[in-house]
Parts: structure tokens; sequence; C-alpha cells
């Protein structure tokens, strides 16, 4: 079996950078990411999205605008991802060709904007823009007291419950001053914070080489954010069932014809491989159940998320006919319930993964964005030859174990009904 990310060798330069590669001979291209190891988790409290800001301002301080950044990768031939933001990280990325000039220029580039910046210009405009950035994710209030709301209900007690987005809020982001972006720039952008890599036609010893050359060689302290602890006890939410009428809360010319669900639960961090199989589980259950027997919507699915110290799980129905929006909670705890019984669908679940696992063909995006998705989680990239030992050592006891977890008491769930 290939596997791509089992190839990946790394080496340190002497001011902390770490610099991951993996070498694909004849490449003419270079696939670059940079995970800065903090994001709205280490927002100060009071000034949540000031990691998201500070993205914002990453390339509009540069020494070209953010037009003649991109037009520098596209003429080239590549492209670049300028900034974004999650709850433990921040990523930056390009594609370029493999030419060393070429790098050269775009490693110059970025070197300024990652460690070199003051943060003094385009400030006001850019606050606007994040703040029409917040209105287009809420453009209704009742949906941000929606959120809210789940997000006090499952997580009052850590940081998570301080927002619902790491774009902050509009009162907090209207408080971040210059002099708090800036500190949070000089605290977390420094090279060892930083991890640098590459996939394409350059070796791990080219692409150092270049890299000691460049600006991400200069010298500027810091430390690397720890990563959090991974829970193994969850507290129950604080509400575990809202109901939400659309009629109480806007005036419609015209009626609401579908109601919608949604169930929330947070499980232990040190669950990856087992929730995998266990969302396949019960959205085939859920899918029989809600679509294929009673043609209640046009689908119903599980999603989860790892925030690294859990992981939230959800139950989610867009869409549901009004002929099942009073009854679809119980449709749903059945199904949960079977779940107990079905090793049947626990085995073909488990042995689809560990087969589609040897089927992987990734580009070379692909593999540069999923290397960094597991260094911003985990500090290492994590091997396709690891991922199938841990699914096959996996036991129908670990899905019952986690059973425990999404029990109605432990979710908060939301009915939205006309």
């Amino acid at each position: 079996m290939w596997d791509p990310y089992g190839e990946f060798e790394s080496t340190t330069l002497p001011n902390g950078l770490k610099v991951y590669a993996t070498h694909w001979p004849e490449r003419p291209w270079e696939a670059i990411g940079f995970v800065v190891h903090s994001g709205a988790e280490q927002d100060p409290v009071g000034l949540e999205g000031v990691a998201h800001f500070v993205e914002h301002l990453f390339c509009q301080n540069a020494t070209m605008s953010e037009k003649e950044i991109s037009a520098f990768f596209r003429d080239c031939g590549g492209s670049v991802k300028l900034g974004t933001t999650s709850h433990g990280a921040t990523k930056y990325y390009f594609f370029i060709p493999a030419d060393r000039e070429v790098l050269t220029e775009a490693f110059s580039l970025f070197g300024h904007m990652l460690l070199s910046e003051k943060l003094e210009k385009f400030v006001e405009r850019e606050r606007q823009v994040i703040i029409g950035e917040f209105h287009r994710s809420y453009p209704v209030k009742f949906s941000l007291d929606l959120d809210v709301r789940r997000t006090k209900a499952l997580y009052s007690d850590h940081w998570l419950g301080r927002y619902v987005t790491p774009l902050g809020n509009l009162e907090s982001v209207s408080k971040i001053a210059q002099s708090d972006l800036q500190t949070y720039y000089d605290t977390h952008y420094t090279p060892t914070n930083i991890s640098v890599v590459g996939v394409g036609g350059l070796q791990l010893s080219e692409l150092a080489e270049i890299l000691s050359e460049s600006p991400l060689a200069v010298n500027k302290k810091g430390a690397r954010t720890p990563l959090p602890l991974r829970s193994t006890k969850i507290n129950p939410p604080r509400e575990i069932r809202h109901v939400f009428e659309y009629s109480k809360h806007m005036s419609m010319t015209t009626p609401v014809e579908v109601g919608a669900y949604l169930s929330t639960a947070v499980l232990p961090g040190n669950v990856n491989t087992a929730v995998r199989i266990l969302n396949l589980m019960l959205d085939e259950i859920l899918d029989d159940e809600v679509r294929q027997e009673r043609a209640w919507a046009y689908d119903i699915h599980c999603s989860w998320h790892d925030f690294r110290h859990f992981h939230e799980f959800v139950i989610g129905c867009g869409a549901v006919s009004l002929n099942g929006i009073d009854t679809i909670e119980d449709v749903v705890e059945t199904c949960v319930a079977s779940l107990t019984d079905r090793e049947d669908l626990f085995e073909k679940h488990r042995r689809r993964e560990i087969a589609n696992n040897l089927m992987i063909d990734p580009r070379g995006h692909g593999v540069c964005e999923a290397a960094t998705d597991d260094l911003a989680d985990c500090n290492r990239i994590i091997s396709l030859t690891e991922y199938g030992r841990d699914m096959e050592a996996l036991k129908m006891s670990d899905i019952r174990n986690m059973l425990k977890w999404i029990h109605p008491e432990q979710r908060w769930t939301l009915i939205k009904k006309p």
C-alpha cells in the first residue's frame, strides 16, 4: 500500500521552525502549508476573535498588496490561500512550481508576513469586513441566539462556551485594539510555534536549505502552544431540549411548511477511530428509518468535529416533514438504542473503512492539507498504516462504551416548528 503520510521526513531549523516534507520525484510543483499552532482557543477573554482578526491582517500589511500576492502565484500557474482560522490553529497555503528562484521569492514573502509584520494598516477596514462576515453567518438574530443557547448548554464551563465561531462576536470584535492584534501576533507567530509542510518535487534537504536562506529563518522568541489534554469525563448539558417556534420570533406572510431537528453530544477526546464508525452506523440506521421508511426528510445525517479536548457529535435534519416533527425524537432514540446489538453493522462499516484506507489516491494538495490538519490536532502526521492498525484493533465494545455519551440526557436537542 502506498502511504504518502508515512513518507514524511522532518527537520528543525536553528530558530525552532519545524519542517516536514515528502518527496514525490519528478513532480514539477510543490504544495506548501504553514500551521501556526494557535487559534481562537488562544483568544484573550473578552477579546474573542483576535486570532481571526490577525489572519485578516496577515497579508494586508505586506510589501505587496493582496491582489499582487495572488497575481504572483497565479502568474506562475500556482495558487495561494491567505489564511483560515480554526479553534486550534491558523493555516496558510500555496501551490507553486518547484523552481528554486520562484520558491525563494514565495518564502521571502511569507517569511515577512509570518514573522516580521507590523499590523498597522487597514485595521478599521478589516474590522468592518469581519463584522460583515459575522452578519453573513447570522443574518437573523434568532439564529445566533439558538447557537449561543446550544453552546452555553454544552460548554458553559469551558473555553468554547465564550463564542459560537472563531470570528468572535460583535461586542468583542468592536473592542479589539491594534495593540491587542500586535501582541497576539508577536506572541504566537514565532518560528517555534509554526510548522511548514512541503509535498512535491523537493527533497527535505532542498526545502530546508531554501527556508534557511529566507526570512523564515529569522530568530524570534516564542514557544509552541501546548496540545490540550484530551478529556475523558464529560459533564451533561445544562439544558437538554429546546423547542423553537418560528411564528413567535418572526412575522411570516407564508407559513413555514417544515420543521428541523438538531441534536448535539460531547464525546471524550480519545475516541477518534470509534467515532468514525459510530457516525457511519447511525447514518445508515437513521436513513433507513427517517427517509426510506417514513419519507419525513430528504436527508438526515450525523457529523463530528474534533476540538482536541473532546469531540462534538451531531445528528441533524434541516428539513423535517410536519408529519414527523412531533415524533422524530422518539424515532432517533430508537435508532440510537438499536446500535447496541448491531455488531453486523459495526463489522460491515469497519471492513469498508479498512478497505477504503487501502484505496487512498490523494493529490499533492490533499496530502499537504491533511498533514497540516494532523499537525494542528496532534503535533504529528498520522500515517495511513497507523490509521489502518487502529481500525483493525477497534471492537464492538468500543462502540457500546461510547453510546453512553449520546443518550438523550447527554445531548442538547433543538426542535424547530412553525
